[in-house]
């Protein structure tokens, strides 16, 4: 009797003792369980995943920050510079794209209207443009004839003024001297003449308007100009009249040279329509015999050329897209972001200092959201459902209660830890309890101690 009641009595105080140490037990109507943990929040380490200097930190530790809100920047100078050039790039390759595919879409225009063939008002609208291309070599074979004509006449004209300069350097010869003075008698002879019939009328008062005295004034200026003739052959030619004649000359090597351009020109333009009406009476030919096999087999080839270089084209295009895309995606990730809503609890980067990749830059954590994991004899599992209401206390504010839910519940038990169990305790197997505890004011912290009751 005596042994019984002492084993009995063993067993309760090692009841006692592992529930006490296991940080669970129940009121005096065994309606409530308590237990005992300590309160974490979720943390969440930013990190940069490339390497760059930072320009700015947007927070400091125990700053609020929202999701999405710009923590850190780093020097993005040079991703910029990148991205100039491959936007450079994605505008000439779309160029290029635009080339090509205006040159598939012309060859297959043109295969197709060879495998259709000419269409009446074709035919007529290439006829009149022989009928044009031959009025354009005929304008420029007259056009020739022109400027041909000026070429001799003035070459005529500087034969004229080499042969003037060569008898002004010579002289003159006896001969035309005594025409010369042949001529000046002729002419004194003639004044004579027409003074004589004009002194027959000057007594008028209309002589001035009656025919002889126009016969005198036509006779003197005649006698002059044989005097002065005349005079001039006795005298020799004179120094500007030398020069005359050589400024004669080179006028007339001007014109040559001028005429001889020109015929160049011409020659040209006769040449060009020339061709002009060859192409044309080409077109017209081809339209009126339509197109041959082999034609169309090049206009096909040509065909599927165009297409495959527009479709490289594209290519080109859509890589350099792609290309001006990666660099976008690394100039966002430049700014460095807060993945979640929290707290700042630790930083641990400045201005001016280089990121380096995966580095830890700033800690958050989500303090409205704590948690508390406790844990519960197997005795005392199957009285713990998820979603059930708890009740948080903390030492650092006596008094009031936190509101509490079961989140997690552990599918398989374990050994009571070592740092919260006694050498007794440890050979006992628990389940963890998380729970999720409402922290709207911020009050709670990770690592405070935390007792929990389950109604």
């Amino acid at each position: 009797m005596n042994k019984h009641f002492a084993a009995i009595t063993l067993i309760l105080i090692f009841a006692v003792s592992l529930s006490a140490c296991q940080g669970v037990s129940l009121n005096g109507n065994g309606n409530e369980l308590k237990a005992s943990g300590t309160i974490s929040a979720t943390e969440v380490k930013v990190v940069a995943e490339g390497s760059g200097r930072v320009v700015a930190v947007n927070a400091a530790e125990g700053d609020p920050v929202q999701a999405g809100q710009a923590l850190v920047v780093l020097d993005a100078a040079l991703l910029q510079a990148q991205r100039k050039q491959a936007d450079a790039a994605l505008a000439a390759a779309k160029g290029n794209q635009a080339a090509a595919e205006a040159n598939a879409t012309a060859a297959q225009a043109n295969l197709d209207q060879l495998k259709a063939g000419a269409r009446p008002q074709e035919i007529v609208a290439e006829q009149q443009a022989v009928v044009a291309a031959q009025g354009r070599v005929s304008s420029a074979q007259g056009q020739m004839a022109q400027t041909r004509g000026a070429l001799q006449a003035a070459e005529a004209q500087r034969d004229q003024a080499v042969a003037r300069f060569a008898q002004l350097k010579q002289g003159a010869r006896s001969e035309q001297i005594k025409a010369a003075a042949v001529a000046l008698e002729q002419a004194e002879a003639a004044v004579r003449v027409a003074q004589a019939n004009y002194d027959q009328i000057a007594s008028r008062g209309d002589a001035g308007r009656l025919p002889q005295s126009l016969a005198l004034q036509q006779a003197t200026l005649q006698m002059e100009a044989a005097k002065s003739n005349y005079e001039g052959l006795l005298k020799g030619a004179t120094t500007p009249e030398l020069d005359q004649a050589r400024a004669g000359i080179n006028q007339a090597v001007a014109g040559i040279v001028q005429a001889s351009a020109t015929i160049s020109q011409t020659e040209a333009a006769l040449v060009t329509a020339q061709a002009g009406l060859t192409a044309e009476q080409a077109r017209l030919d081809l339209l009126q015999a339509g197109a041959r096999p082999e034609q169309i087999k090049a206009a096909e080839a040509q065909v599927a050329a165009a297409q495959a270089q527009a479709e490289a084209a594209r290519g080109q295009v859509a890589a350099a897209q792609a290309a001006l895309n990666v660099i976008d995606e690394q100039l966002a990730r430049m700014t460095i972001r807060a993945p979640i809503d929290g707290i700042v609890l630790s930083r641990a980067i400045e201005p001016g200092e280089v990121a380096l990749p995966g580095g830890a830059l700033l800690v958050l954590g989500d303090l409205q959201h704590p948690t508390v994991t406790v844990y519960l004899a197997e005795d005392r599992y199957g009285t713990i459902r998820v979603g059930q209401a708890a009740q948080v206390t903390v030492d650092s504010f006596p008094g009031r209660v936190f509101s509490g839910t079961v989140q997690r519940i552990a599918d398989k038990a374990e050994f009571t830890p070592r740092n919260v169990q006694t050498v007794e305790g440890r050979r006992a197997t628990v389940f963890a309890v998380k729970l999720l505890v409402l922290n709207s004011d911020l009050k709670l912290k990770p690592g405070m101690p935390a007792d929990v009751v389950f109604p």
